[in-house]
């Protein structure tokens, strides 16, 4: 498995970040990568690392629509400012390693090691291979040290119409592992500290049906069943209201199984028992003894939950991580990750 933490050191060589600010390092060593045009030239290379980008297309996604002079020399231009800050080494007119020209096309040689999103989806990878193996503590820890490691939102610092493209993109993916740890976190336990996190996730997404599902099942694991069942009724209110839906199927059988009482609404309606038109057999009263038995309290189906009421002793404190909104940039003083405000952190 690989490390899904970002290292607290730059290794050796060319390090990249996508998942904040668009940065470069050498060696350790932070690289000034010019203008914003330049950056963003930088990012949607990155974006395609290993592949050839053409330069028509590298114009288009960076400038759009706008009218630029020249720009297959700007590019040139910024393409030979970045082989200067890569590979200070190289002789002039020299084929470099890094950032190489194939055609009319450009191509960025850089391993998905070497850049914060490639580790990213690595860890994201390594977080599901975990949990498949039966190791939830793993893949929890796993997916919050990954998410952990994103400092803000993706590409600050840069625009164009493919980077805002893949700015959605990316804060999409970003969600959807918070979602995925959330669940984890929930099933270890931690419905105690998801509660204010998914708070504040439904109210910054109230169209994220799978945040509503995920708090509405931590109120009712920590016996709040009436607050689960109102949150239940704020998304059905959020979705009739603005988009004229109701809930899908997810959310009214969570609601259904909380009604209903079951230990674990997550888990799919038992099926009713096929009808026996045989004489049934009599059924003792929960709690009678039969002839010769001492009498003991019996426990009831539904009085049992597989689900501990807090995670075991022991076990270190959840790394709870939830997103920031896209369009705002997080202050680079903030305490890294995307929780900040005390113990749990949580980055708005």
């Amino acid at each position: 498995m690989t490390t899904p933490l970002l290292p607290t050191a730059h290794p050796a060589g060319l390090s990249f970040e996508l998942l904040g600010e668009v940065r470069a390092w050498r060696d350790g060593v932070e690289l000034p990568l010019g203008a914003p045009r330049q950056r963003a030239l930088l990012a949607v290379l990155l974006l395609r690392a290993g592949s050839p980008v053409g330069r028509d297309h590298l114009i288009d996604g960076i400038w759009g629509d706008a009218t630029v002079a020249d720009g297959a020399n700007l590019v040139q231009a910024y393409v030979s400012k970045l082989r200067r800050l890569f590979e200070p080494d190289r002789a002039p007119r020299t084929t470099g390693g890094v950032l190489t020209r194939v055609g009319t096309s450009y191509r960025l040689s850089v391993g998905p090691q070497q850049c914060d999103l490639g580790r990213f989806e690595q860890s994201v990878a390594d977080a599901r291979a975990l949990r498949s193996a039966g190791q939830p503590d793993a893949a929890e820890r796993t997916l919050a040290a990954a998410l952990d490691s994103w400092p803000g939102p993706a590409l600050t610092g840069v625009s164009g119409p493919l980077l805002d493209v893949e700015r959605t993109r990316l804060a999409e993916l970003r969600l959807a592992v918070v979602e995925e740890h959330a669940e984890l976190a929930l099933q270890l336990g931690g419905h105690a500290w998801l509660v204010p996190h998914l708070l504040v996730l439904t109210t910054e997404h109230p169209y994220r049906e799978r945040l509503w599902a995920l708090l509405m099942v931590a109120l009712y694991r920590g016996s709040r069943q009436a607050d689960a069942l109102a949150a239940y009724q704020r998304a059905r209110h959020t979705l009739t209201e603005n988009l004229g839906l109701l809930p899908g199927p997810e959310l009214r059988g969570i609601e259904e199984a909380i009604l209903a009482g079951r230990p674990d609404p997550l888990a799919p309606a038992r099926p009713a028992d096929p009808l026996v038109l045989t004489r049934p057999t009599p059924v003792e009263p929960v709690g009678a003894a039969r002839p010769g038995e001492p009498v003991t309290a019996r426990e009831t189906p539904a009085a049992r939950s597989p689900y501990p009421a807090e995670p075991s002793p022991g076990r270190p404190h959840l790394a709870l991580v939830g997103t920031a909104p896209a369009t705002v940039p997080a202050p680079r003083a903030a305490a890294r990750g995307p929780w900040a405000d005390g113990p749990a952190r949580l980055a708005r």
